[in-house]
């Protein structure tokens, strides 16, 4: 038996890098997993390669969060685990400055808007069960300024601040609805990517010397892979962290003993 078997395990943004290892994951430890995506075509992939189920859906929209609830619940009226992994770059390697505020909204509407309307969506059933575990996934600029992308880092620090307020209420009356926040650094995935090519152009400098800058920041001078960031969300939601609640886990190679507060 797995860690997870007889538990239902939501898992949004699973048709990306983290999302989708995070999916993986929970099928491998035994979980009926529901995958949700805007990216329909990758999202559904996965979902057969891991016997789960697809959900084609937009974060940002109430509607569509409470059409995945009700789904998800159809399957054996209960959702043991939430992981909120759905995100977008934006503006991250661009000038502060060039940030429009049609862009601001764009970002906070999908990674802090979104993560907001999941746990609200989720998180009263989870109440009524009396237990459950949210992973909500944040990055490590929530820790310190982001000069170079201003609307992902104030999108990342209210997930993080959110999830503190959630882990309050969610052990209100003796619950055990446990919320905790993941924080990535560099890790090799489509969204990464993109972000050393956006700062190797605007540095005018190839994306190998891009990627050298970004990773001579860690202590172990390469990225992390998206099972490093599976194998923490599991354990968050798993029993053996029972009494872990309201907490930000760095997995970041140790960019931010040097990098952020």
């Amino acid at each position: 038996m797995g860690r997870f078997t007889g538990k239902v395990a939501l898992v949004t943004g699973a048709a990306g890098g983290l999302g989708g290892a995070s999916a993986r994951l929970f099928a491998e430890e035994g979980a009926q997993v529901v995958l949700t995506d805007v990216a329909a075509q990758a999202g559904q992939a996965i979902a057969q390669e891991i016997d789960g189920r697809f959900i084609a859906h937009d974060v940002s929209d109430p509607a569509q969060w409470d059409a995945v609830v009700a789904e998800t619940l159809g399957i054996s009226g209960q959702i043991d685990v939430l992981v909120n992994a759905a995100g977008i770059e934006g503006d991250l390697g661009q000038g502060g400055l060039a940030t429009s505020y049609a862009e601001f909204r764009r970002v906070l509407s999908i990674n802090l808007d979104g993560t907001f309307l999941g746990c609200m969506a989720v998180m009263p059933h989870m109440m009524e069960q009396r237990r459950g575990a949210i992973v909500n996934i944040a990055s490590i600029v929530s820790f310190m300024g982001t000069p170079s992308g201003l609307a992902y880092g104030v999108s990342k620090a209210g997930v993080e601040q959110l999830t503190r307020s959630l882990s309050i209420i969610g052990a209100e009356d003796g619950r055990r609805v446990r919320c905790n926040s993941v924080h990535p650094g560099v890790i090799r995935t489509r969204m990464t990517d993109s972000i050393i090519a956006t700062f190797a152009a605007a540095q005018g400098i190839t994306e190998d010397e891009a990627e050298a800058i970004v990773n001579s920041a860690v202590h172990f001078r390469e990225r992390g892979s998206p099972r490093d960031i599976a194998e923490t969300v599991a354990f968050l939601a798993s029993d053996a962290a029972g009494y872990v609640t309201g907490a930000a886990f760095r997995v970041d190679g140790g960019w931010s003993v040097t990098s952020a507060g």
